[in-house]
């Protein structure tokens, strides 16, 4: 499959689940919503940051990876296609962490430290990956690319 081919896949993707990722906002306000019962009422909101944030983000990760992973028939290249979406999902339950050790450990503002070193750090893994895909997968098509070609 030939680089325009694979970009034309990615787009038409991108488009399609724009819907979809709308509606998993709104399931995932409702399921922040029943939660806001069960917790106290200052921790709903960091709840409804990882659901409303994190849960499209997870599904359209992991359907980028099966796109993706149908351009190279390498084993290397099947598992670090689906990578961000590990990445996504570790992620998050570290940012839980953190915030369940702010919540209960009070660390002070170190934590906010921790968590700006934290999305800096999965940046960083993301973009260090990539590099190695492009040298299994030359025709791979990297997140920046895919939004230029969005807009």
């Amino acid at each position: 499959m030939k680089r325009e081919q694979h970009i034309r896949r990615l787009v038409d993707y991108a488009k399609r689940s724009q819907r979809w990722a709308i509606l998993l906002a709104i399931a995932s306000f409702l399921i922040t919503g029943t939660l806001i019962q069960a917790v106290d009422q200052s921790d709903y909101l960091l709840f409804g940051l990882g659901f409303l944030g994190i849960v499209p983000l997870l599904v359209r990760e992991w359907r980028l990876g099966t796109i993706r992973a149908s351009f190279n028939d390498n084993a290397t290249y099947q598992r670090l296609v689906r990578l961000p979406f590990w990445l996504t999902l570790i992620g998050l339950v570290i940012f839980y962490l953190l915030l369940g050790w702010y919540d209960f450990g009070s660390p002070g503002p170190s934590i906010f430290l921790m968590i700006a070193v934290f999305l800096g750090g999965m940046y960083l893994l993301h973009r260090y990956f990539e590099r190695i895909i492009l040298k299994l997968e030359p025709d791979y098509i990297t997140d920046r690319e895919l939004h230029r070609e969005l807009k």
